[in-house]
């Protein structure tokens, strides 16, 4: 996976030289940067938008902008414990009765043991994680409406076309970095594409009212998407009713209304797209699951290659931190163990 290193910028208009002339054109001072990674640079170019978007992609699985230990996305936390899946699965696992890490790390530990509090690094990393996520889609999606697309001179119907069903993906994104929020956290900052920029901080936004944005946005991009297994590792519909089961499923805790009717709608329509169990369990776990019949299988997927992504989270963490000791890590492909993922005893006995 790619990625091109973008921050959005906002073009400034600066009044200098007390001398000038009353008569001086206006239009000399809506100055776009001369650099060249700016938003009207970069939102005018097709090519550029379709990067934008794998920067979305690549925010699940890689921790900034050289990785694994350099020029992180966050702060406060070492980099290599930033990485968005990782800490995700952390959260989900360490936190329950199958998981436990022996690594003692600075509050890591206290996961496991459910004494945690607000001021626990490895939580506010996730948090941060999540929010830096919805900033960038924010952005993305303010930045390729349709009337700013028409005012950088992107009107050939195709290309308009195709930047839409990017806009649909980011959205996606959004909602899941969203439900994640309102499944860990609750009550939590608001802010989409219409937000201002800079100023006051964001409302919070109580758990019902963010769930019903999360559905509405969701129930909105469906159709938008490409149909299930279009295309591997990007948003579709198939990923899109996946996400909405889920929510539906947790309702009652997120609103204090059940929806589980919705829920089976929606597990039905994913149930009739297609998938297919993958005849190896073990196939799901390869690096070439996009070219296998796991492929059938997989809902929606965050790619990891073995050469190109640099990271310390995701797979490698996932594969390394659960090997050391007696077992030998070339045969699950890697050269060593980090002696650190274990599951509970009362998942064996």
């Amino acid at each position: 996976m790619s990625f091109i290193s973008y921050r959005p910028l906002r073009a400034l208009a600066l009044a200098t030289g007390l001398g000038l002339a009353s008569s001086a054109c206006t239009s000399q001072l809506d100055q776009v940067p001369s650099y060249t990674a700016n938003a009207e640079v970069v939102y005018r170019d097709p090519a550029q938008i379709q990067q934008s978007l794998v920067r979305l992609y690549a925010t699940l699985a890689v921790s900034g902008q050289s990785g694994p230990d350099g020029q992180p996305d966050i702060s406060g936390i070492g980099e290599d414990f930033s990485q968005y899946l990782r800490q995700y699965w952390s959260m989900q696992e360490l936190a329950s009765d199958e998981g436990i890490i022996a690594w003692n790390d600075g509050n890591l530990s206290d996961i496991s043991r459910n004494t945690w509090n607000a001021n626990n690094e490895f939580i506010r990393a996730i948090y941060d994680r999540i929010f830096y996520q919805i900033g960038l889609c924010n952005e993305f999606i303010r930045q390729t409406s349709d009337e700013k697309l028409a005012s950088r001179g992107i009107t050939d119907a195709n290309a308009a076309g195709t930047i839409r069903q990017y806009r649909a993906e980011a959205r996606f994104l959004r909602a899941l970095s969203y439900w994640h929020a309102l499944d860990m956290f609750g009550n939590v900052p608001f802010a989409d594409e219409t937000s201002a920029l800079g100023g006051t901080p964001p409302p919070q936004i109580a758990r019902p009212a963010l769930f019903a944005y999360i559905e509405s946005e969701l129930k909105a991009i469906e159709p938008t998407l490409v149909p299930a297994r279009t295309a591997y590792a990007r948003a579709d519909q198939g990923a899109c009713q996946t996400l909405l089961t889920a929510l539906y499923l947790n309702a009652e805790v997120y609103t204090g209304t059940a929806r589980n009717t919705d829920a089976v709608t929606y597990a039905n329509k994913v149930l009739s797209a297609s998938y297919v169990l993958a005849p190896e369990y073990r196939l799901l776990f390869l690096a070439d699951n996009d070219a296998t019949a796991a492929n059938r299988e997989v809902i929606f997927t965050v790619p990891f290659d073995g050469t190109r992504t640099r990271t310390f989270g995701g797979m490698p963490f996932i594969l390394h931190a659960s090997l050391g000791g007696s077992v030998p890590a070339a045969d699950f492909g890697v050269n060593g163990g980090w002696s650190g993922v274990r599951i509970k005893p009362n998942i064996v006995d």
